[in-house]
């Protein structure tokens, strides 16, 4: 039987957080951890008296082999900068750009450069937007491409040798149009994608056939083309010969 939260013995702030972030059934829960449902909270939120009263209840338990802020040596302003921003654990630094943290309330020059010490006692690595910016600087991304490759730990053009363009897709949240602009760049300069079980358009045919055929008949991948009849097919390929190869391997 389905539990509510609501009908959890939790206060009544906790539970309006938790609605607040959409969880609103115990199965909800299910795979969290205090860091992954720190991750989930914007800044503003109490994240540890929300995990450690679900942690009474025996609903969230810690992660394993994480550093928590609680258990290291440094000062109150920072472990309280910290805090505010649901930093719970060291290793949250590493999915957050330098100038992100640098914008952290009450974390001035003397509280980073005594995080910076801590991060590297533990190993802990605090990348900046500006090095993705410079390592792609020939491919003229905006500012918030930076932002996505950071959060899929994409630094270089290195960091692409094994993906594929499926893999680029879902880096780029799933928005075609983005994925398609950002390939024909990379591809433009020097970066070979891998193989996978399907391919998109923009991968055989140029950018314009591309835009084209996913406007008109809202195509992204070669699959699709066995969902279509014989007329519409040929319509398509009077667009651009070379779908008849693709769609041959259909």
């Amino acid at each position: 039987m389905e539990q509510y939260i609501d009908k959890l013995s939790l206060s009544s702030e906790i539970k309006l957080a938790l609605r607040n972030i959409h969880i609103t059934k115990v199965s909800d829960l299910d795979g969290l951890d205090y860091l992954t449902l720190a991750e989930k909270f914007p800044k503003g939120y109490n994240v540890t008296a929300i995990a450690n009263e679900l942690n009474s209840l025996g609903y969230l338990y810690p992660p394993e082999n994480e550093i928590s802020v609680y258990d290291i040596s440094m000062s109150k302003r920072l472990q309280n900068a910290l805090i505010q921003n649901n930093i719970l654990y060291l290793s949250q630094l590493s999915k957050r750009p330098r100038e992100k943290i640098l914008k952290f309330r009450n974390l001035g020059e003397g509280s980073m450069s005594e995080l910076d010490s801590i991060c590297q006692k533990y190993d802990i690595q605090i990348r900046s937007l500006a090095s993705i910016k410079e390592a792609f600087d020939c491919c003229h991304f905006p500012v918030a491409l930076h932002t996505i490759f950071f959060q899929n730990n994409i630094f270089c053009m290195d960091d692409f040798k094994h993906k594929t363009a499926h893999d680029l897709y879902v880096i780029c949240q799933r928005d075609y149009a983005l994925t398609m602009k950002t390939y024909y760049t990379l591809k433009k300069n020097g970066v070979m994608f891998k193989d996978w079980e399907d391919k998109y358009l923009f991968e055989i045919l140029p950018k314009k056939k591309t835009s084209l055929i996913w406007q008109e008949y809202e195509i992204t991948t070669v699959s699709q083309f066995s969902d279509y009849n014989e007329e519409q097919l040929k319509e398509m390929t009077s667009l651009s010969p070379k779908l008849l190869d693709a769609i041959g391997h259909c």
